[in-house]
């Protein structure tokens, strides 16, 4: 599916007008509409059935051999009120009309900036459907072939489109990799489709670090949760790298990759671990920023690393109380086997610290349930280290409109991860703290030294449990896939 751009409306099965509430609503119509739609409109605005409010929509049918069979007011609400988050409300209210009325082609007339870009995006990735596992053709979801922006400046709005097109693509790429089920997306299947990636897209170096590597290497806390499942477990870069500015450090973003999660001996209840191969998302993000850059030629040098493990049930399952050693020499009191998502990213920062020698190191991950109880389902935690990757990640949300919200790594909690009979414990003693999303922020801290660090949790925001998200149907979100696209560039200009 094509976004394009064009001066004038091109043939569609669907026209998409929006509407700001205005007085002049009518001229504005006028401009698009043919006569018989004007005369509907009007007896619509004069019986207050529209009137441009936001989320109000009128539907008219095209008189025969038109350029469009049907038309959609879509209203905006007050001009001035009219931000990215409304637009992006409106364009995924357009989702269900395009599918019932089977429209392929759409049409949308930009009437201002760039959103009738953003409409196109909303409409696509709320109309999104995993089919992959529906066998009735008629029960797959609805396909569009083509997407035209209509404005009279189309040259300048062209490369928005294309580059907001392989956003929207890499965030649906990254929804059907968490969303396939488990015993299809395992540690080895992840591994490759890293190297799938790797052959099919240019400037991406990759290297695996299987089993016995790991051992060798000493990266007890990712073992300790992997070695439980005959699968895995593994460390994967994808090294993307592209006429970068010279001297510079490479970017690090970390993704926790745990492809099926149990809960270990901690098991997880009825209710909660049925969808559990959603806690590969932050790999699954990193598989498709990496994709998105190459797709897009990204000018810089950026590190992929995929933390991939299964937390199961077994003979060789970690226990709550054991100690084990990770990579960088500390020493980790298991108090909960289900806080496995922060053992296997402790190797994984360290050695992407030590061994790859990044700027800043992004880590993303479902780490915490506590993540819905700070900030619920919309808005992503984060907690940060230095102020200029703060600012990034801050006004990359701003521009994409992907709600983010630093907790503070605050230095008491800090200390309250320190164990008693080791260096630190995976699972905070001190209940009345309960701060959950910062205790996991504040273990990661510990495995970075040095270099800028920053943890996006998206234990809320990974998956969508009801239809009413803002551009996300049931399933997996793709969450934090465009905000770190930005974050990237910006921290590569």
């Amino acid at each position: 599916m094509l976004f394009k751009t064009s001066v004038k409306i091109e043939s569609a099965d669907m026209l998409i007008l929006p509407i700001y509430k205005s007085k002049t609503i009518l001229a504005e119509i006028k401009k698009h509409l043919s006569k018989c739609n004007l005369q509907e409109t009007t007896s619509a605005i004069d019986r207050k059935i529209f009137e441009g409010g936001f989320g109000q929509t009128l539907m008219l049918c095209n008189q025969k051999n038109g350029k469009y069979k049907i038309a959609i007011l879509i209203g905006l609400g007050d001009e001035k009120k009219c931000d990215l988050h409304k637009i992006k409300k409106a364009g995924s209210m357009l989702a269900q009309p395009i599918e019932k009325t089977k429209s392929k082609t759409i049409a949308i007339i930009n009437t201002k900036n760039d959103e009738g870009v953003w409409l196109a995006a909303a409409m696509i990735l709320k109309g999104y459907k995993f089919d992959k596992y529906i066998t009735n053709p008629k029960k797959k979801g609805h396909k569009l072939t083509s997407v035209t922006i209509c404005d009279k400046n189309a040259k300048a709005l062209a490369a928005k489109a294309t580059e907001l097109q392989t956003m929207v693509g890499a965030t649906i790429y990254t929804r059907d990799l968490v969303n396939t089920t488990s015993n299809d997306m395992g540690p080895k299947n992840m591994v490759e489709t890293a190297k799938k990636i790797a052959k099919e897209f240019k400037n991406i170096k990759i290297n695996i670090l299987d089993r016995s590597k790991l051992e060798k290497m000493g990266m007890g806390a990712l073992m300790a949760i992997g070695k439980s499942s005959q699968d895995g477990p593994y460390i994967v870069t994808l090294e993307y790298k592209n006429d970068p500015k010279p001297n510079t450090k490479p970017i690090a973003i970390i993704g926790k990759g745990i492809t099926f999660d149990s809960g270990g001996l901690n098991l997880k209840p009825t209710g909660h671990i049925e969808t559990m191969h959603l806690d590969k998302a932050g790999a699954c993000t990193v598989l498709g920023i990496i994709r998105w850059l190459s797709q897009n030629n990204f000018k810089g040098h950026v590190i992929g690393v995929l933390g991939l493990a299964e937390n199961l049930i077994g003979s060789k399952s970690i226990r709550p109380g054991d100690i084990i050693t990770a990579y960088n020499g500390k020493t980790i009191e298991i108090l909960n086997t289900d806080a496995e998502g922060r053992m296997i990213l402790a190797d994984t920062i360290a050695y992407t610290e030590k061994e790859l020698k990044p700027s800043h190191i992004i880590s993303i991950a479902t780490l915490t349930g506590a993540a819905t109880v700070a900030l619920g389902y919309d808005i992503t935690p984060f907690m940060v280290t230095d102020k200029t990757l703060k600012k990034a990640i801050e006004e990359s949300a701003k521009e994409v409109d992907e709600p983010v919200w630093e907790l503070p790594l605050y230095e008491d909690y800090c200390e309250k991860v320190k164990g008693t009979i080791s260096d630190i414990t995976n699972s905070s003693k001190h209940v009345n703290i309960r701060a959950g999303v910062i205790m996991g922020g504040a273990f990661l801290k510990a495995f970075v030294k040095n270099t800028p660090f920053a943890h996006l949790d998206m234990g809320g925001t990974a998956w969508a449990e009801t239809t009413d998200k803002i551009c996300c149907p049931y399933g997996a979100t793709g969450a934090n896939t465009m905000l770190t696209i930005e974050t990237i560039k910006k921290l590569s200009a």
